[in-house]
Parts: structure tokens; sequence; C-alpha cells
């Protein structure tokens, strides 16, 4: 943000989960959850370029149910819908280094997955590829740091050999700076690393000495992958949910391929000794912030759920046809117990008679389409009275390769402990039911 500014003709729309205020003329803060295309509409209007920057390896609610690559794909695919609508001129998308390998960790088929999702808009995307990011309170270097920290001795697996291509956080900004300025807007994609190709022990040393600590290496090569992300894990206190997605993409080798490679350096380049010393002191910490306000309201007072899966999508079939197929299909998993009535945007469903509505979803017309139906979440037993922005949907992804069903922001009315184990685990086993029934009914056709 500060290098952007430092060009006068730029404004910048600055986004966050949470409530901020600016401490810039030039950039307005707006809370904004990349769930909700409402939220993203709202804050892309006047803008030319976007930055995406996201990953959602990290539970986004009380309770987040589903894959993170699913997570993922939503999210990229609401911020594509979006940006289409709202004429941007062109998205510069940060993701992961790609090996040329057909076995990749489902890390970075998701970068790759997220990349497609994005071009969907037909805007185009500068795709930059990179490896690991060389800066302080970066997550991934921070479990870096944190392993050689409290780890004098390592028995190291086979991953540690393999090469990689870190680069310093500041190079990165470099690039991305360009890439608004500068760059050609033909949507290109471009490998992006340091100047030098290490293995994961040379840069353990390397930060090792960084640190001014003497750290002791030995290979194992009989230490399985599965084992060795639960200890990274345990030894740096980091969630597993973001260690093990990428403790399994260490297999592959990280290095820029020379036809994809940037090439066009703002500034004289550095090796990895001097950015991971960069990165230990934290120079340059930035004056620009936006400070976070107090919370308005006391909707997060309540446990939400977040809930993704994804689907068999039947040859030919829209979302909208989907959607109708659940609801038609689930009355005859809980024969003589649920009863589903539909008048006119209206779905209920209900136990034993109408007179017991379980949870009302009401569709919005006027927010639907063939490739996405989405339904506000309107009451039942089931649901919080202070039920805030609960809603399910449906959705294609990847030029209809895949169909998404989600429900987000959903406040249950059973208290939290029952909940989870009750009706939360009963949702995702419907939802695989359901899967399975459209891939042994419709596979076919």
């Amino acid at each position: 943000m500060e290098r952007l500014l430092a060009h006068e003709t730029i404004e910048l729309v600055a986004l966050s989960r949470k409530v901020r205020e600016s401490n810039h003329p030039r950039v307005k803060w707006m809370r904004c959850d990349l769930f909700s295309m409402k939220d993203i509409g709202e804050a892309m209007q006047g803008c030319d370029q976007a930055f995406y920057l996201v990953h959602s390896m990290l539970p986004s609610a009380d309770l987040s149910q589903g894959s993170f690559y699913d997570f993922d794909l939503i999210l990229a695919d609401n911020f594509a819908r979006c940006a289409k609508k709202a004429g941007l001129q062109h998205i510069i998308y940060l993701g992961g280094m790609i090996p040329d390998s057909e076995q990749l960790s489902w890390h970075l088929k998701s970068r790759l997955e997220v990349e497609d999702a994005l071009r969907e808009s037909g805007i185009p995307v500068t795709t930059l590829r990179a490896g690991l990011i060389i800066g302080k309170n970066g997550s991934s270097f921070e479990i870096l740091r944190n392993l050689v920290r409290r780890l004098p001795l390592m028995v190291c697996p086979a991953w540690t050999l393999t090469e990689s291509q870190p680069i310093a956080l500041f190079e990165m900004m470099d690039v991305l700076e360009t890439c608004a300025l500068e760059t050609p807007k033909e949507g290109r994609i471009y490998d992006v690393g340091g100047p030098e190709v290490l293995t994961y022990q040379n840069l353990i040393l390397l930060t090792a000495k960084a640190m001014g600590l003497s750290r002791r290496i030995f290979s194992f090569n009989l230490v399985p992958i599965g084992l060795s992300r639960l200890w990274v894990s345990l030894i740096t206190g980091s969630s597993k949910d973001l260690v093990y997605p990428l403790v399994l993409s260490l297999k592959h080798r990280m290095v820029s391929e020379s036809s994809r490679a940037w090439k066009r350096w703002r500034n004289p380049r550095i090796g990895m000794s001097a950015a991971l010393r960069l990165a230990i002191e934290g120079t340059g910490k930035p004056s620009l912030k936006g400070s976070q306000l107090p919370k308005s309201g006391s909707a997060k007072d309540l446990h939400d759920v977040r809930s993704i899966q994804r689907l068999y999508h039947p040859p030919g079939r829209t979302a909208e046809w989907v959607a109708s197929e659940y609801f038609s299909w689930l009355p005859s998993l809980f024969v003589f117990l649920i009863r589903v009535r539909t008048s006119g945007n209206r779905c209920t469903f209900s136990l034993l008679s109408d007179r017991i509505p379980l949870l009302i979803l009401e569709k919005s017309e006027e927010r639907s389409t063939p490739d996405r139906q989405l339904l506000y979440i309107k009451g039942g037993l089931l649901v919080s009275k202070r039920m805030g922005r609960g809603r399910l949907e449906f959705r294609e992804a990847l030029r209809g390769r895949v169909i998404l069903a989600a429900i987000h922001e959903f406040v249950p009315a059973l208290p939290w402990i029952i909940y989870r184990y009750t009706q939360a685990v009963l949702h995702v086993w419907v939802m695989r039911l359901f899967e399975r029934h459209l891939r042994e009914k419709f596979s076919y056709r």
C-alpha cells in the first residue's frame, strides 16, 4: 500500500474482515467478507485493478466444514463474478510455484484452480507464481523460524533435500508494484523466485546462521511425510490446518522455469542470507495502517457455521437443476419424518407435519442465476432467532466442471456443543449421500 500510494494518481480500497478506519486520505478501508458476493460487489465499485492475495487454509467460522481447496475455489469464483460485473480491467494474483508433475499436492492443485476461476471472469489476470516468501510475520517463514529456534538437532526426512527458490518479501513487493503500474494487461503467467536455488536443509542452516544459532542436521529418508507434518505442527505451534497442506507440497521442486521467469527487477537482487537477516530483524515496519474499530452489534457473539462440499456434476445439468434435485431427494432419505413444501420462492422443511417447521429457505430471485442458486435462511426450529445473513447456495465453478454446495453464516438454535456432534455431523453425512446419489443415478447420462 505504501509503495502504491507513492504514486499520487492512485487511490486504494483496502478490504478487511474487521471494521477499520483509514489514516490516509487516498485509502478507503471497507469491511468485506469474501464469501459474500454482495460485500465484494460493493467494495469493487469504481475500481480499475485488484490484487488477489487470498488463501483460506485457516478456519473462517467457529465451525468450518469442508476442504480448504473448496473454500479457496468459492472465494475465487465470487471474486471473478464480481470483477466481471464491476468492469475491472486487470487482476493480479499471487499464487504458488507449480512444478512439472502430474501428482500435485492439493495445496498446489488449489492454486491452479484459483488461477482458472479468476480467468473465468474474462479479465486479464497476471499470475505470479512464487515459492516461500521470506518476510516478518509471513506464515511459512514463521514456521521455518520457529522450527530453527526450538530444535538444536534435526533429523530431517527426504523432502528437506528438495530444491526451492525462496524470495525476499521486499522483492516480491517490487514485482507486485510493477505489475500494477507497468506490466501490459495481457494476462501472462510469471514464475517469481529469488536469485538462489536452495534445498530446505540449506535454508534451515542459513536461517540458523542469520539468527546466530548453531544447528545440526541429519538426513533420515525413512521418515514418512505424514509424520513430518505432525512434528512440524507440534514443534512450531502452528495450526495443522496451515502446516499439513504446506508440508505435503514440499516434496515438489519449486524452481522457476526459464520461459516463465520474471526478469523485470526494479532494484539489485540480494542473496538469501541478507533476505533472512532483514526478515528476522523486522526492518521496514509499515506506517500505513487501518486501525481497528470497536465491533458494532453482537452478531459475532453467536457461534456461526460455514460448510462447503464439492458435488458430482451430472453432465448437462445446471446448479439450478442440482438444487431442485436436492429438495426432491432429501425427503426420501427421511421417509415419514421430513416433509418439503415449496410455495413460490419459499421452501419449508418440516418434521412430521407442516406445523413443525425445521428450516425455512427463501430463494433470492434477484441474486440467483441458472449457474448459481442462492437461498436465504429465514427461520425454523433449527435456526437461532438472531440468524444474521445465513444462506444456502448451489453453484457451478471452473466452467461448470464442479458443483459446490455451501452454507454460510448459519447460526444454529441448538446449544453449541449439542449442535457440533449432532446436526453438524448429520449435515455432512447428508451431503455425502446426496453426492453419491448424483453420481450413481446420473453419471451414465
